[in-house]
C-alpha cells in the first residue's frame, strides 16, 4: 500500500518543472558568485535603495546574497504550495511568481555587482 501512495518525481503534476530547476540553479550560482568574488567588492555595498540616501542603504558585501536567497525561499514556498493545491491554473501562477522573483533578484544582484565591483 505504501508503494501506491508514493509518486515518482515524473508523475507529480507540477507545471514548469524545468524552469523551477533552472531558477534554483541560477539563484545558487548568483549566491556562489557573490561569495567567490568577495575580493572584487568594496567592504560595503548599496542594497536597500528604498531607505534614505546615505549609510542606511549600505550593507556588508556578503549580504549581497539576500535577494537570491529570498528568491530561493520563494521558490521553495511556492513549490510547497503547489502540492497543497489541485487547481492547475493556481499552480502555474505560483511557479511563474517564483520565476519572476528569481529574475528580479538576479537583475538586482547583477546591477549592484557591476555597479560597485572592480573587474
Amino acid at each position: 500500500m505504501e508503494n501506491k501512495m508514493r509518486k515518482p518525481l515524473e508523475k507529480i503534476n507540477l507545471p514548469f518543472k524545468e524552469w523551477i530547476v533552472i531558477c534554483s540553479v541560477v539563484n545558487l550560482l548568483f549566491i556562489l558568485a557573490v561569495l567567490i568574488f568577495q575580493n572584487n567588492l568594496p567592504p560595503q555595498v548599496p542594497l536597500f535603495y528604498g531607505l534614505a540616501e546615505g549609510e542606511e542603504q549600505l550593507v556588508p558585501k556578503f549580504l549581497l546574497t539576500i535577494p537570491n536567497l529570498v528568491a530561493l525561499v520563494i521558490i521553495l514556498i511556492n513549490v510547497g504550495l503547489t502540492f497543497l493545491n489541485h487547481d492547475l491554473f493556481l499552480k502555474k501562477i505560483l511557479i511563474v511568481a517564483a520565476i519572476a522573483a528569481t529574475f528580479l533578484a538576479s537583475i538586482t544582484a547583477l546591477k549592484i555587482f557591476f555597479l560597485v565591483g572592480s573587474f
